[in-house]
């Protein structure tokens, strides 16, 4: 091998190597993470997680708030609760005839979590964004 071929070849191996940084810099997929949406752990245990119809919109907008870890919280599905987003027990008023029960749910570390305000949730009580579908968004008007 010539000194020139072997300059380019150095040189070849040097611009390889700096492109694949540059493709792993810029990669798009991203690593591996922990999920971010929280999970009620109860939700297996209580029969109130699993009511097939929502409650009606309260707000647009979830709820942030301290949630501790080991307590349980009980969360306002029909959305008639004076204290939202947690249960007041308007829901046993029987003049009002609300079938929505409250969940029950706790966490498994104490942070602030968002709570779903707008009662349309998959992730029921924590926020999932539904509330920026656009039938929320026109039932809430």
């Amino acid at each position: 091998m010539t000194f020139l071929e072997l300059c380019k070849a150095l040189r070849w191996s040097r611009l390889s190597q700096i492109s694949y940084q540059r493709a792993n810099f810029y990669s798009t997929k991203t690593k591996k993470k922990e999920s971010s949406m929280p999970v009620n752990p109860l939700k297996e245990y209580y029969a109130a997680s699993f009511q097939k119809e929502n409650g009606v919109v309260y707000d647009k907008k979830p709820f942030k708030i301290l949630c501790e870890k080991g307590k349980v919280y009980y969360w306002c599905l029909c959305g008639q609760s004076k204290n939202q987003p947690f249960c007041d027990g308007t829901h046993k008023n029987i003049f009002l005839k609300i079938k929505h029960r409250p969940v029950a749910f706790t966490v498994t570390e104490t942070k602030e979590y968002w709570l779903c305000q707008c009662k349309q949730t998959n992730n029921r009580p924590f926020c999932d964004g539904t509330h920026l579908k656009e039938d929320v968004v026109v039932k809430r008007k």
